[in-house]
């Protein structure tokens, strides 16, 4: 009986798992984007029904369902409407769906924090409502209780509903036609935007009902957006289609399987490999999804979006081109600005301007990989973390120089990207984002908070500056200047990537992998090399931002700013390497100039990220075509002004004399070009 409650309790625990799974599921299913920011529109639901039951003190019998059938299905109906609709005639890319995707999750991300700032815990007296009273029950030596049993019904009653709506409605088979080839379904009298519409709005609605079932007691942001990212390994494991898999893995795999593992010791009651078998259950959803991710051999996109990076990347990356006035007037402007900046700020600001140089490095590193070879990179943030990590300890415990730490920093990132890219020698595209932020889930959990990698949970983990030809760089502008080198030589690499045949050979990856195949490229060469190359870049640029620190900060870090990142290097221009400078003054020094916290940054870029589709080529793009609009103005007003001058002038006399409709009008003409006038005789 004791293993009878074990099971019972973890599939009531994995009843929460299966409804978002099942709403995931649904969505991508019905609309073909994967929606990301599922357990964002949850959070903001259960912000929500706090406000106007707990807050307000509406009645939890009017506030729930206002919330579950109004509120969630609305914010799907706007998204399909203002967001997705577009993307979806015009068969956008998987990138640019899931950029959009991003964007919408920052912006909630960002309401939440501008409308009530933060968790609800015990700084506020108002409690997280409850949709059911707990009362427990005993039945024999198993317990339960109303709460666990409501999870389980919610669970069985929509998989049951969504069921008998895709199989055997009218409606279900418009959703399916729909995702395969919107014109034709329309071309059969289905109204694609109204069939789009629902699915969006049965879906968010899930969304809210699982932000709300998981809530109480307490709302913490941080918590749900974890638990949110983990409820993905459900959709993952049920291959993103079958909804009676999602709902049955959340249950059994992630629920009981989670519950019984927990219960063996398989090394002992003590001791490190005890504590580390423990942590690995403790990230059990993590592990599945990254397992199943890397295990299925393939994963079929829905719909007829191209799986690449090509929709947020510029048409002209690879190319050779010369440079250009404008270009070299850009650089010696951002040089200059660069190397006069410590003089406007106070040696506290300076840690701002340290920080933005290590985020160029690392956005200079998703450059590398997504702008040049097109593949969707969401696990930057762990590997810069593992740079970060190891130069602390490499100098720590080593006691070698700082600059050597960097190395091998830089190094076991390395490896890590390594790892990151041979799921990508299989797949690109969502599946390979959603495999780079699996395994960088895994860092986080198994590397940052392990307690096998002594000191690296918690924040007394000191990092020293570099000295160099005993230059001691402990000053915040000497320590300044030495980044912007290190942040120098870093573009200088990346640029040395995407020029001459090297350059070519990853655009020819990018653009059609099986005409790369067709001309004899080695894609397994080379994409090893972009994520190795790619990840070595990244270890620099976080150990730059720890350093800039003095210490090693694990949250600094956190796998959920891979997704902020990668946002913000697609708004700023992600196939340019000034995009990467764009991004990052932008995502660091955008606060500091308005005095806001860094929630000021991600809820700008989230806005331009809906946006993307009429911003081709990101900021820097339009920061490019500017000089050409004033060169395109002044030149077609020289041609007006040249044709001008070039025609005849005209003859002022010739104005004076009448045409021959008005001679036949007025009168008729002498000979010498007087005019008689004629009057008519009035009719008898």
């Amino acid at each position: 009986m004791h293993y009878v409650q074990i099971i019972l309790t973890g599939i009531f625990a994995g009843s929460v798992y299966a409804i978002g799974g099942t709403g995931i599921v649904l969505t991508y299913k019905a609309t073909g984007v994967f929606n990301l920011a599922h357990f964002t529109i949850g959070l903001f639901a259960a912000y929500v029904l706090w406000q106007i039951n707990g807050v307000w003190g509406v009645p939890l019998w009017i506030a729930a369902p206002f919330v579950l059938l109004v509120v969630g299905p609305g914010i799907g109906v706007v998204l399909e409407r203002f967001v997705f609709r577009s993307l979806q005639r015009r068969r956008a890319s998987t990138s640019e769906k899931l950029v959009a995707n991003l964007g919408v999750l920052v912006i909630f991300l960002g309401l939440i924090n501008i409308i009530w700032g933060g968790g609800v815990k015990g700084n506020r007296k108002e409690p997280v409502p409850q949709l059911w009273p707990t009362h427990r029950f005993e039945i024999g030596s198993i317990t339960f209780d109303t709460k666990q049993l409501a999870f389980l019904f919610a669970v069985l009653i929509v998989g049951a509903l969504l069921y008998v709506l895709l199989r055997f409605t009218f409606l279900g088979t418009s959703i399916q036609a729909v995702v395969d080839r919107r014109e034709l379904a329309e071309l059969s009298a289905i109204d694609a935007n109204r069939v789009s519409m629902v699915a969006w709005a049965i879906g968010c609605g899930l969304a809210a009902l699982t932000g709300v079932l998981q809530a109480p007691p307490v709302l913490e942001p941080i918590r749900i957006i974890f638990f949110g990212i983990e409820m993905i390994g459900v959709a993952v494991v049920a291959r993103l289609i079958s909804l009676p898999i999602a709902i049955a893995s959340g249950l059994l795999l992630f629920g009981a399987a989670h519950d019984l593992l927990d219960t063996f010791e398989p090394f002992g009651a003590k001791g490190v490999l005890h504590d580390y078998y423990h942590q690995m259950v403790g990230s059990w959803s993590v592990v599945l999804l990254f397992v199943a991710l890397v295990g299925y051999k393939k994963l079929d996109e829905l719909g007829e979006s191209v799986p690449t990076g090509q929709g947020i990347v510029a048409s002209d990356i690879g190319r050779g081109r010369g440079l250009r006035p404008s270009a070299v007037i850009g650089v010696l402007a951002v040089v200059s600005a660069a190397l006069l900046l410590p003089a406007f700020l106070s040696d506290t600001n300076m840690t701002y301007a340290q920080q933005m140089v290590g985020m160029v490095v690392i956005f200079t590193s998703i450059v590398c990989i997504t702008g040049f070879s097109g593949h969707i990179t969401l696990g930057q943030a762990s590997i810069a973390g593992l740079g970060a990590y190891f130069t602390a300890r490499a100098v720590n415990s080593l006691h070698v120089p700082v600059i050597v730490g960097m190395l091998i920093g830089a190094g076991v990132a390395m490896i890590a990207g390594l790892i990151a890219g041979f799921p990508a020698l299989k797949r690109k595209g969502l599946f390979l984002g959603l495999t780079t932020l699996g395994l960088g889930l895994l860092i986080d959990r198994l590397v940052f908070n392990s307690d096998l990698f002594a000191g690296s949970g918690t924040t007394g983990l000191v990092v020293r500056r570099p000295t160099f030809l005993r230059w001691d760089l402990e000053s915040q502008k000497a320590y300044y200047y030495f980044a912007l080198v290190v942040a120098a030589l870093a573009l200088l690499l990346a640029n040395n990537l995407r020029s001459g045949r090297l350059g070519r050979i990853l655009g020819a990856m990018r653009d059609s992998e099986t005409a790369a195949k067709a001309v004899g490229i080695d894609l397994r060469r080379y994409k090893l090399f972009i994520f190795a190359g790619s990840s070595f870049i990244a270890g620099l640029g976080g150990a730059l931002l720890t350093m800039a620190d003095h210490s090693w900060d694990p949250t600094r870090f956190n796998p959920v700013f891979s997704l902020f990142w990668f946002v913000a290097i697609t708004v700023a221009g992600i196939s340019s390497l000034g995009g990467a400078v764009l991004a990052a003054v932008i995502f660091v020094m955008l606060p500091l100039a308005i005095q806001q916290d860094i929630q000021a940054s991600v809820f700008f870029l989230g806005v331009g990220a809906l946006f993307l589709g009429r911003l081709p080529g990101g900021l820097i793009g339009v920061l490019r075509r500017i000089p050409g609009l004033f060169t395109n103005a002044a030149r077609a007003e020289y041609d007006r002004v040249q044709r001008a001058a070039n025609e005849p002038a005209p003859d002022p006399a010739a104005d004076l004399h009448p045409t021959p409709f008005a001679l036949a009008v007025l009168g008729r003409e002498n000979g010498n070009g007087s005019v008689v006038a004629t009057t008519k005789k009035s009719a008898p």
